[in-house]
């Protein structure tokens, strides 16, 4: 049993004390997981690209622990603080939500998913949203940041039993009034996902993956088996018991197999001629069109640390995407709680990604490092 497979309120107060212990990158060691088989051998290793002398103090001095960069599809820098595999996988946190997005796309196009704007219920009263909303972060479901209390953001996170979970939420603001950003989404959004492969009896067709939760094996042979997954990751589930993703936070890779995740963006969905990813989606859930990008549609957030950014106008979200202007161009992201950062910038055919155990920053990572892209620091 890993440290905290139990009941709900045992897990959470001794979270408390347990997660300060490996780090937020190793932090997914403490849940009960199921493991991504690496599907291709890893090449013999070449001398890594090194980064600036002055990146790479910068990177050690914010507990940063892995951090690649990719220019036109090639390693162009890669550093990995010393007591960190290159090839061990980190948590994710939220830039899972984005990969689900990216799984969701897939799924819509095949006919596994219910149509973005149907109504589905989202609590166990049967109130209402659809997809759409649930994608872009509408208001309506209540929802509370912070672990200080057994709230609601402890709840999504630590819970057992995630399908329960996903719905025990109530709508308590006016639907898409506002941007809220609330992992009931992520999980709901997991959940009408795995009922429409299961309802339609979509099977897995690899042998590595039919032991994995439905909505796994969807993600690894959609996604990570045709990218050529060279290094294991993981998906942290809710309990051995329920094994439910936890879709709102549970990816676990490293730097560089994040980074073909990026580099699938960057490159309209397509990998070695394939259009794994619809072109029209990624389009639609990346760009600004659909996106909440108005600064009073954040206003919930400002007095947060992301509140100046928001402010702006310069940022959006759009499909569980994040979206920002950058010098009369646009460039997406995902983000994690603590500072992970998968930028993809067109202007510049790069990709870069950041783990960590901390944000550790004053500025806004995704800015520093298109700055950086732009002076060829990076």
């Amino acid at each position: 049993m890993t440290p905290l497979d139990g009941p709900y309120l045992w897990r959470a107060f001794r979270y408390r004390s347990l997660s300060r212990s490996p780090g937020a990158f190793r932090e997914y060691q403490l849940f009960p997981r199921v493991e991504l088989p690496a599907v291709s051998a890893v090449a013999t290793p070449s001398p890594e690209p090194p980064l600036s002398p002055a990146w790479q103090q910068r990177l050690a001095a914010t507990h940063t622990r892995q951090f690649a960069v990719l220019r036109e599809g090639r390693l162009t820098g890669r550093w990995t603080d010393p007591s960190t595999l290159a090839d061990e996988p980190g948590r994710l946190y939220s830039v899972t939500k984005s990969v689900l997005s990216l799984s969701i796309g897939i799924a819509l196009a095949e006919g596994f998913f219910p149509p973005i704007d149907k109504p589905v219920a989202v609590t166990l009263r049967g109130d209402q949203m659809t997809p759409r909303q649930l994608l872009r972060m509408d208001s309506g479901l209540s929802f509370d940041e912070g672990f200080a209390s057994l709230g609601h953001q402890s709840k999504t996170y630590l819970h057992p039993n995630a399908r329960h979970t996903a719905l025990s939420s109530r709508l308590a603001d006016p639907v898409s009034r506002e941007f809220h950003y609330n992992d009931y989404h992520s999980l709901i959004l997991g959940l009408l996902l795995e009922q429409s492969l299961t309802q339609a009896d979509w099977q897995p067709s690899l042998e590595a993956s039919r032991t994995l939760p439905v909505v796994v094996s969807w993600m690894y042979e959609k996604l990570l088996v045709p990218l050529g997954l060279r290094s294991a990751g993981a998906f942290v589930v809710d309990s051995s018991h329920h094994r439910f993703p936890k879709t709102e936070s549970g990816l676990c890779l490293n730097a560089l197999e994040l980074a073909s995740l990026g580099q699938l963006v960057l490159q309209g969905g397509t990998w070695n001629g394939a259009q794994l990813v619809p072109q029209v989606w990624l389009a639609e859930s990346t760009g600004k069109e659909n996106a909440w990008n108005a600064p009073e549609a954040f206003r919930r957030y400002r007095n947060l640390a992301w509140g100046p950014w928001l402010s702006t106008g310069r940022g959006w979200y759009g499909y569980h995407w994040w979206g920002t202007s950058y010098r009369g161009s646009s460039a997406v992201f995902a983000m994690g709680i603590h500072g992970q950062v998968l930028l993809v910038s067109p202007r510049h055919r790069a990709v870069v990604v950041r783990l960590a155990d901390r944000w550790a920053l004053r500025e806004w990572w995704p800015e520093v490092l298109l700055e950086a892209l732009e002076t060829g620091e990076l």
